[in-house]
């Protein structure tokens, strides 16, 4: 009758919809533009990948128009293809940006935090996993070092503050006890830094070339040499004599009247991140639904949908080329360069780091949705077995079968950093730069590749910086150089 209101069953219809109106509304507002977003980057990285970097930066500016998800991963990986067409000063500045921004986005956000509860790890502004953090440092250096230097020493001195707190981190937890107890001596725990810091490895490399071109910095830059072979997984057993990686000298280190090339190479792409089910965690959450929906006076909705983490797809370098670097056609002996950072490596141990977290953030995020539909069932007094009860437990259902996890990263950063160190005479010089493959001894170039020359100044007691990209089987952009 009018003036008594709805009947109960009713309002309870009415809730319900609401209830369900509420999450699918939720949901499609937090997922909006991110599909968009996500077209335009894929295309973007398949220009880079062809060597179009000019239709990937287009690609990257429509990307960075649909924003979602993703924003910083896009604003970095455009930064990066900046760098790779010769554009030094205005990759610094974007990189200057990101690294501000990624600053900001570490801080924790309660509303992202109790959005991610309801949604899934997505719903967390991307601040990149720790490795990817110190890429960006990185690059910054390289930028400055590539274009006017004025900033250089400033960055890197923030970065060598960084590199002492990792440290600090690591010599405190291996000296806990319970790592102590599986077997580690004191030599083996200080040797080398586990793999997920091997981008320290490139930081205390470019802070060595810096400091070294003052005499008066002769101790830091041995200091800094020393911390290559530590933080690098490619460096010797001892982890203080990196004559693995390093085979020249730095700066004023070098014979009078030289100076010294080093040219980096970014070899690869880095691996993606895949979904990856944590199947014995969703066998017990499976097993607790029908305990708890046995002695309980409503019924959860039931584990369908596998918990889902996020791991990288391959777990060490698969990139079969390598750079070789040598002057002009006049006879001289071809350079193979050397291995400095592996960050496929370097991903890997990050997820073996976090997994146990992510398996965590998993479970809670079932645990508070499993509650809010028994909660909701509660509230309506839902009865068992009810269309009402069957729609809310599907609703749960496909509500828990929307989370996916945290697949984002940068996609633009190699999966290997090489090095090729030449110390030459001060001059001007032309340098020529090839692939060879990865196994063997052999020096020369697979048919069909050819030799790109790069014109370089060398001074007396300086460090001259070339940068090469190579994401496929070619080298891509410009060879960047700072002469």
């Amino acid at each position: 009758m009018r003036g008594q209101g709805c009947p109960r069953s009713m309002r309870s219809h009415i809730s319900l919809s609401s209830f369900c109106a509420t999450l699918c509304c939720t949901v499609l507002l937090l997922n909006s533009g991110c599909k968009t977003a996500a077209r335009y980057q894929l295309a973007a990285i398949a220009s880079v990948d062809n060597g179009t970097l000019a239709a990937a930066l287009a690609e990257f500016d429509k990307a960075a128009e649909a924003r979602g998800a993703n924003t910083e991963v896009i604003a970095i990986d455009r930064a990066l293809t900046l760098l790779m067409t010769g554009k030094p000063t205005d990759s610094e500045g974007a990189f200057r940006e990101s690294r501000k921004r990624l600053n900001f986005l570490r801080q924790k956000d309660l509303r992202e935090q109790t959005t991610a509860m309801i949604t899934d790890d997505k719903a967390v502004a991307w601040s990149g996993r720790e490795f990817e953090q110190r890429m960006v440092d990185n690059l910054l250096i390289i930028s400055s070092l590539l274009g006017n230097q004025q900033d250089a020493f400033a960055y890197a001195a923030q970065t060598t503050e960084k590199l002492a707190a990792d440290r600090q981190q690591l010599t405190a937890l291996m000296t806990e006890p319970e790592v102590i107890a599986v077997g580690h001596s004191e030599e083996n725990r200080e040797a080398t830094a586990p793999s997920r810091f091997a981008a320290n490895a490139l930081s205390a490399y470019l802070h060595a070339a810096i400091r070294s071109e003052n005499p008066m910095d002769a101790d830091v830059t041995q200091r800094a040499i020393q911390q290559v072979g530590y933080w690098s997984s490619s460096g010797d057993a001892t982890g203080s004599k990196p004559s693995l990686i390093i085979n020249a000298s730095f700066g004023t280190n070098s014979k009078q009247g030289n100076g010294v090339v080093h040219i980096i190479t970014f070899a690869g792409r880095i691996t993606d991140w895949l979904p990856e089910r944590a199947a014995p965690t969703s066998a017990a959450l499976l097993m607790a639904d029908q305990i708890l929906s046995a002695v309980s006076d409503h019924t959860l909705p039931p584990t369908v949908a596998p918990v889902q983490i996020a791991r990288p797809a391959t777990t060490v370098s698969t990139h079969p080329l390598t750079t070789v670097a040598r002057l002009t056609l006049d006879g001289q002996t071809s350079v193979r360069s050397r291995v400095l950072v592996d960050l496929n490596q370097a991903a890997w141990d990050s997820y073996d780091a976090d997994r146990n977290e992510q398996i965590a953030r998993a479970v809670s995020r079932r645990i508070v949705k499993k509650g809010a539909v028994y909660a909701a069932k509660d509230q309506l007094s839902v009865a068992g077995g009810t269309g009402a009860d069957l729609l809310l437990n599907l609703g749960g259902i496909a509500w828990e079968a929307l989370e996916k996890p945290d697949t984002r990263h940068l996609h633009l950063l190699p999966e290997r950093i090489e090095i090729v160190q030449l110390e030459l005479p001060e001059g001007d010089h032309t340098l020529e730069v090839s692939s060879v493959a990865t196994v063997g001894k052999s020096l020369a170039p697979p048919p069909g590749t050819e030799w790109q020359r790069v014109p370089v100044r060398v001074e007396d007691g300086r460090n001259t910086f070339v940068l090469c990209f190579r994401p496929q089987r070619s080298l891509v952009g410009t060879l960047v150089s700072n002469e």
